[in-house]
């Protein structure tokens, strides 16, 4: 699959995660910065989400902004 980003999702596109996972924070208008301020909680409700991989999303967002 392949995703074409715009320049603001350039960190997303860049996080250790699967492309469909991408391709929903994406479509939300998510970035790294944003993910990290969100709770894991508050991730997975608003994606519809396990907590479980709210978790992953958060902890790539972290790597990728260090």
């Amino acid at each position: 699959m392949i995703l074409t980003y715009k320049h603001r999702f350039d960190d997303i596109k860049d996080m250790s995660i699967a492309d469909g996972l991408k391709a929903v924070l994406i479509e939300y208008g998510l970035t790294s910065e944003r993910l990290i301020r969100l709770s894991r909680s508050d991730l997975a409700s608003i994606l519809g989400i396990d907590e479980y991989v709210a978790k992953i999303i958060h902890e790539a967002a972290k790597e990728q902004l260090h």
